[in-house]
């Protein structure tokens, strides 16, 4: 079986000049975006992922644990997380307590989603070095397990300290919650691997995807963790409409500007120079800025899955079939999106593709 997870950056879909904020329209998008996920949770989508980030339009949900909190007592089927909490910007033991509550506000439905974090312009603007990110993040991340795991537990580290101290509560599910990592780089993938952690990926092609994927399980292999299938997920941005050639009229322009907002936010202003850690980004993002991405080299590549119900289905049946990946996550709102045509596109998904990918057995 194949599980569909629907992931929402939830973008600001309209100018993204500060001085052109507009709350009125803001408040339309939370609450067509609230609709959305209700209705996602009677169509039979496995879950839903959040997503964190600061100072831009890219996202305007920068605390992504209060909208699991708000669905969780409104939902009833789907599991809820985020995908991911940047551990550098936060207190690890602060992360590990809320993901405890959250655990009880859903009921023992929640997955937990952690990383490293890689938009430049976000840790320059919060003023963390990016060459602290990954020794932060390793040691958060053997924070949160102690915090989770024990009565009580001392940590003496780099960044933070806590001597004989107890997080309550701990969480419903024992001894955690399910936890993915966010991992685009090689060293980022092994190391989840070498843990035990799922893993999410996205923004590849097929192939190079595939070799993540292989050193993702020879990594967990090696470790005595499991390889089996439902430890992956990959995403794409996917859109759905009745036919190949509506699908893609509205879905180009939708994605133009989330790519926009994306390069603004997220590339690395000067490839050539990237921080300590961070070398493989250099030829990562280096597409995104080497000219027009083309769309048929993007459907092509698999990185976006466009077209009608049969399309979108077999597409994505292939990519799971090749990847051995047990887990789909829809990024379907994006930029100019409507509530109409996200709904539909929703509604598409479920009716056709879930009940395909569910019928695959890949292990």
């Amino acid at each position: 079986m194949v599980k569909s997870w629907i992931f929402d950056i939830f973008n600001y879909p309209h100018s993204p000049d500060p001085a052109d904020f507009d709350p009125q329209k803001c408040q339309e998008l939370y609450d067509w975006h609230f609709e959305s996920w209700l209705k996602a949770d009677e169509q039979g989508y496995d879950g839903i992922f959040f997503s964190e980030h600061h100072f831009t339009a890219y996202n305007v949900s920068p605390s992504p644990n209060l909208l699991v909190a708000t669905i969780a007592r409104l939902t009833r089927n789907m599991r809820l997380g985020v995908m991911a909490n940047i551990i550098p910007f936060h207190d690890p033991r602060r992360l590990a307590e809320e993901a405890a509550m959250l655990d009880y506000l859903t009921g023992g439905r929640l997955e937990v989603g952690m990383g490293r974090g890689v938009d430049e312009q976000e840790f320059l603007r919060q003023g963390v070095p990016m060459e602290e990110t990954r020794p932060r993040f390793e040691e958060g991340m053997e924070l949160i397990h102690n915090a989770w795991r024990n009565p009580s537990f001392t940590h003496h580290g780099r960044f933070w300290d806590y001597e004989d101290v107890s997080i309550w509560p701990r969480p419903l599910q024992q001894p955690n919650p399910p936890v993915w990592i966010t991992a685009l780089s090689p060293a980022t993938v092994e190391w989840a691997g070498r843990k035990g952690y799922k893993m999410g990926h996205t923004f590849l092609p097929i192939g190079e995807t595939k070799d993540m994927f292989d050193r993702y399980r020879k990594s967990a292999a090696d470790a005595g963790n499991s390889t089996s299938a439902d430890q992956l997920a990959v995403m794409r941005n996917i859109f759905v409409a009745d036919s190949d050639e509506q699908a893609r009229d509205i879905a180009e322009p939708a994605l133009d500007h989330l790519f926009a907002l994306f390069k603004e936010h997220a590339i690395f202003d000067d490839l050539d120079n990237v921080p300590a850690g961070y070398e493989y980004y250099s030829s990562f993002f280096r597409p995104f800025t080497s000219g027009p991405i083309s769309w048929e080299g993007l459907q092509q590549a698999g990185i976006v899955c466009v077209g009608s119900p049969e399309t979108v289905r077999d597409q994505l049946v292939a990519q799971a079939e090749t990847l051995q990946c047990g887990n789909i996550i829809f990024w379907g709102s994006f930029g100019t999106l409507t509530r109409e045509q996200t709904l539909r596109s929703y509604e598409l998904y479920s009716r056709d593709v879930i009940p395909a990918l569910k019928a695959l057995d890949l292990d």
